[in-house]
Formats: structure tokens, C-alpha cells, sequence
């Protein structure tokens, strides 16, 4: 070249370019590396909204987006979680309707299996449609249905006369034949009953005679220790006296 400098003597060949040998260095500052630095390690982080218009959303509308987002989700979690599970009173109320109506149910099969005993047919049975003479029949089942199975073995005598007021015909016969038998045995031994009424129910009832079923709660001692427990299903038969009271008549289980 005309204006340039002239070749060394014997250097033939140009140097060749090595890639960036030639370019300019590039300084990096020290903040620009920091910064590089910090968007690398929190990349996760959100940057700050923008809107459309490139404008930065303030910090009291980025708080409320968050805040909104953040219930939305919370919101989505419950649902998912509560899917397909009825509210807390709903279960409650269905629970104890399944539970009325089981009870219902049982209690609707015995008087059907009860009412329908030989010898008596539905148009008999005046049960719960003569309310009156329910009430009267109930009334004097209850104070005769534990009569034979509660007593004392100091007070026997005051037992068999509380049993005969309450009992006729061969219930009555049955009683006094087990008081005949089993008395020495009962002092002898020391021994107690006590008798409560757990349930007791009207099955039938005609003009002059009454079913009677129920459930008793039977506990014996023995010179004051409790001995056994037992919970009879009893039926007991009524008949209607002369002066129109109801006694016990016979006894079984059922």
C-alpha cells in the first residue's frame, strides 16, 4: 500500500486472525456481574406486573392482585377437598333419620308379628285404638310384670302377697308352687332379686283379654353380692276381672 508501513525484510506471510484476537475487550463492571448474578439465582421470582400500556403496576395494586390470587387458590383447594361430601347438618340430619327410621321399622315388625298371634285376627285387636283401656292395661302390667322375679329373702311374705295381687289363674298356680318349693333354698342361701322394667308394650287386646310383651332387666345377689344379670323377653297374658282390673294370667318368654 502507498501510504502504509513497509514490510519487514523476509516476512513473507501476514499473521494470521485467531477468533477474538483481533476484537475489541469487553470490561465487565463489577454491579453489572452482581446483578447478572442476583436474576440468576432468583429467576423464581415474580417480577413485578406490568400493564399493558408498559406502565409498572403500583405496590398497593400488586399487594391486591397477590392477595386475590392467593384466596383463588385457597378457594380451589377447599372445593377439590370438599367434593363430593354432603355439609356437616345434612349428615347429622340424615344420620339420625336412618336411625329413627331403623328403630321404627323393628318396633313396626314386632307389633305386626305380635298381632297376628293364633286366635286373634285384626279386627279384634283393639290395641292403641281404645286409648283409654290401653293406658289401664299398661298401667296394670306395670306394677305386676316384675312381681315374681324381685324379692328378698327376709321379707318372702311380703313378696307372695304383692305377687297374688297382681296375678290370677296359672300364672299364680306356678308361683306358688315355686315359692313352695324354693323357699328354704332362698333363705338359706341369702338370696335377692331386683327386677326393672326396661320396655314394655301393648300387642293385643280384645274385650277380656290382653298381650302384653317386654323387656325386664333381672339382677340376683347373693348375702349382698351381685351374682348374675339377666334381661328376660317376657310375654305376659291378661284377663279382666269381675270389677274390670287386668291381672296377669299367664307368663312366658317370647
Amino acid at each position: 500500500m502507498a501510504g502504509g508501513r513497509p514490510n519487514k525484510p523476509g516476512s513473507g506471510k501476514r499473521t494470521p486472525k485467531v477468533a477474538g484476537r483481533a476484537a475489541p475487550r469487553v470490561t465487565v463492571s463489577r454491579p453489572v456481574q452482581a446483578d447478572t448474578d442476583a436474576q440468576m439465582q432468583h429467576s423464581t421470582v415474580p417480577t413485578e406486573p406490568v400493564d399493558t400500556a408498559g406502565t409498572t403496576v403500583s405496590g398497593v395494586e400488586r399487594k391486591r392482585q397477590v392477595a386475590a390470587e392467593k384466596a383463588a387458590r385457597e378457594e380451589a383447594a377447599a372445593a377439590a377437598l370438599n367434593q363430593g361430601r354432603p355439609p356437616r347438618d345434612t349428615s347429622s340430619t340424615l344420620r339420625l333419620a336412618a336411625i329413627t327410621g331403623a328403630v321404627a321399622v323393628v318396633l313396626g315388625v314386632i307389633a305386626t308379628v305380635l298381632a297376628f298371634h293364633p286366635g286373634v285376627t285384626v279386627s279384634d285387636n283393639r290395641a292403641f285404638v281404645d286409648q283409654r283401656e290401653t293406658d289401664k292395661v299398661l298401667s296394670q302390667a306395670r306394677a305386676g310384670a316384675c312381681a315374681p322375679f324381685q324379692f328378698d329373702y327376709k321379707k318372702l311374705d311380703q313378696w307372695a302377697a304383692s305377687t297374688r295381687d297382681t296375678f290370677t289363674g296359672g300364672a299364680l298356680d306356678q308361683f306358688e308352687t315355686f315359692l313352695k318349693t324354693n323357699r328354704s333354698v332362698i333363705e338359706q342361701s341369702k338370696t335377692a332379686s331386683e327386677c326393672q322394667i326396661d320396655a314394655l308394650g301393648l300387642s293385643d287386646l280384645t274385650d277380656d283379654r290382653a298381650v302384653v310383651v317386654g323387656t325386664l332387666i333381672v339382677s340376683t345377689s347373693r348375702d349382698g353380692v351381685i351374682a348374675d344379670s339377666q334381661v328376660p323377653h317376657v310375654q305376659y297374658t291378661l284377663t279382666k276381672d269381675d270389677g274390670g282390673n287386668w291381672k296377669i294370667s299367664e307368663v312366658g318368654q317370647f
